[in-house]
């Protein structure tokens, strides 16, 4: 019993770790398509700001602020903006997160952001 109590507690203590690590100001670093660098002027001042309440905000410095909300699955790979468009979580860590869509097996778009 004390074992499987271990095991919720950290599986648990994992999940809440992978979503803390997501609310913050995300600064874009690269945008990609098909491993080509395609970011405009505009989408270089990029800041995709997660917050704990599960809204985010991207800003720039050209257009209005976009709001929503995401959700990061239980297992911490998949990123949900709005309950419709998913994005693959490459990596989430306290420095980085990059996200991307696909199409098949193919990467589409990568967003990297520090």
């Amino acid at each position: 019993m004390v074992v499987l109590s271990g095991f919720a507690f950290a599986s648990c203590e994992k999940e809440t770790t992978e979503v803390n690590m997501i609310i913050r100001n995300w600064n874009l670093t690269s945008k990609t398509v098909l491993g080509v660098e395609v970011s405009t002027d505009c989408e270089r001042t990029q800041k995709w700001n997660f917050k704990a309440d599960n809204t985010y905000v991207i800003t720039d410095s050209c257009s209005t602020p976009t709001t929503g909300t995401w959700q990061l699955a239980d297992d911490g790979k998949t990123l949900t903006l709005d309950e419709v468009t998913a994005y693959k979580v490459v990596n989430n860590s306290i420095l980085n997160l990059v996200i991307e869509r696909k199409i098949g097996d193919t990467t589409l778009t990568r967003w990297s952001f520090n």
